[in-house]
C-alpha cells in the first residue's frame, strides 16, 4: 500500500467548506453541486464577501491566495469510472496541457514511454494537484528534496511551494530543472524561498545522493519491516545496520537514528561528515542521550575513514 500525506491546503479548504455549512446553513449537497458545476470558488467568494472583513475568519485570506487549488478540486471527474489515482493522473495530464479527450489508459500509455525523469514529474504533479505530497515510502520523497524538511509541517510547506512553482512555470521547465538537478535555481527564479535551503540543495545535488538522506528516509517510515527490507546498501554499510546480529539490535539502532532526526540538534549533514570520519557514535552521542552501552559503539562502526593511497 502507498501512503500519502494530506496537505494543509485540504484541511484549510475543509474548514472553509465547514464554515459555509455551519455559518450560512448551506446544505452540503449545494456545495457539492457548486463543485461539480465548476463554480465553487465564485460562490464561496460571493458568500464571504457579504460579511465585514473582520468577520470572515482566519482561513478565508488563505483561500483568496490559493483559489487555483480549490478550483482544481472542484473540477468534475472526467468519467464516472475514474476515481482515486486515475483521477489524479487525468488531472495532472490536463494541467500540463494534455487533451481532455484522452482516456486514462491512453494517458498512462503515453506517460509509460516518457523518460523516467518525466514520469517522476508527472507523478509529483498528480499528488500536488490532489492536495497531497510524497510520503517517505516513495522514492519521490528523496528525489524532490523532502528529507531536507525537519518536520511534517515543513514537508507540507515544501509541498505548498512546489504547488506554487508548478503554477508559475511550464511542465517542460519543471522537468528540465529536475533532470539537470537545478530545481533550487528554478525556485529562486520564481521568487520562491525554500526553508533549510542548504539541506534542500544537498539532497538535490548532481552526482550521487548522500547516504544520510536514504537513512532519514528509512527511519521516517511507519512500516519498519518494509523499510528495512528496502534499505539501500550504502545505509547498511555507512550507518551500522550491517553490524546488527539480531533484530533487537537493529530496532534499537533504528530508534537512535529516529531520535536523532527528531531532535532540533540533529544535523543530517554533520552526521554524514561524522560517518565519513568513522565517528558516528561520538557525534550522535552529543545529540541523543543514553548511548553509553558498548553495544552502540560496536553497531555504529563503519569502514571509514578510508585509507589514503599514494
Amino acid at each position: 500500500m502507498v501512503y500519502l500525506y494530506l496537505d494543509p491546503a485540504c484541511a484549510i479548504f475543509f474548514k472553509v467548506h465547514t464554515g459555509l455549512i455551519k455559518l450560512f446553513d448551506i446544505p452540503p449537497k449545494t456545495v457539492h453541486k457548486w463543485r461539480v458545476r465548476g463554480v465553487l470558488v465564485d460562490e464561496i467568494k460571493k458568500i464571504f464577501f457579504q460579511l465585514p472583513e473582520d468577520s470572515r475568519g482566519l482561513y478565508f485570506p488563505w483561500f483568496l491566495e490559493n483559489e487555483h487549488i480549490v478550483a482544481l478540486a472542484g473540477q468534475p471527474l472526467p468519467a464516472p469510472s475514474v476515481r482515486g489515482v486515475d483521477a489524479a493522473v487525468v488531472c495532472a495530464w490536463r494541467f500540463i496541457g494534455g487533451s481532455e479527450a484522452d482516456s486514462v489508459d491512453e494517458i498512462k500509455a503515453v506517460i509509460a514511454h516518457k523518460p523516467d525523469s518525466e514520469q517522476d514529474c508527472h507523478l509529483l504533479y498528480s499528488l500536488l494537484l490532489s492536495g497531497l505530497h510524497p510520503a517517505p515510502s516513495l522514492d519521490l520523497w528523496v528525489s524532490f528534496g523532502f528529507p531536507s524538511c525537519r518536520s511534517h509541517e515543513e514537508e507540507m510547506e515544501l509541498a505548498r511551494l512546489y504547488r506554487n512553482l508548478i503554477h508559475t512555470c511550464t511542465f517542460k521547465e519543471f522537468c528540465d530543472a529536475y533532470r539537470t538537478h537545478s530545481l533550487p535555481s528554478l525556485f529562486n527564479s520564481k521568487g520562491l524561498r525554500v526553508n533549510n535551503r542548504v539541506h534542500f540543495q544537498s539532497v538535490l545535488q548532481a552526482g550521487w545522493t548522500k547516504s544520510v538522506w536514504y537513512l532519514k528516509q528509512a527511519v521516517a517510515q511507519e512500516n519498519v519491516t518494509e523499510a528495512e527490507s528496502n534499505m539501500v546498501p550504502a545505509v547498511l554499510v555507512d550507518y551500522g545496520f550491517g553490524n546488527c546480529k539480531i533484530d533487537s539490535e537493529k530496532r534499537r539502532l533504528w530508534n537512535v537514528y529516529r531520535d536523532f532526526f527528531d531532535s532540533p540538534n540533529g544535523d543530517p549533514l554533520a552526521l554524514h561528515e561524522a560517518a565519513l570520519e568513522g565517528n558516528i557514535h561520538g557525534y550522535v552521542s552529543t545529540v541523543v542521550n543514553g548511548l553509553q552501552d558498548p553495544m552502540f559503539q560496536r553497531l555504529m562502526k563503519n569502514p571509514y575513514p578510508l585509507p589514503e593511497f599514494d
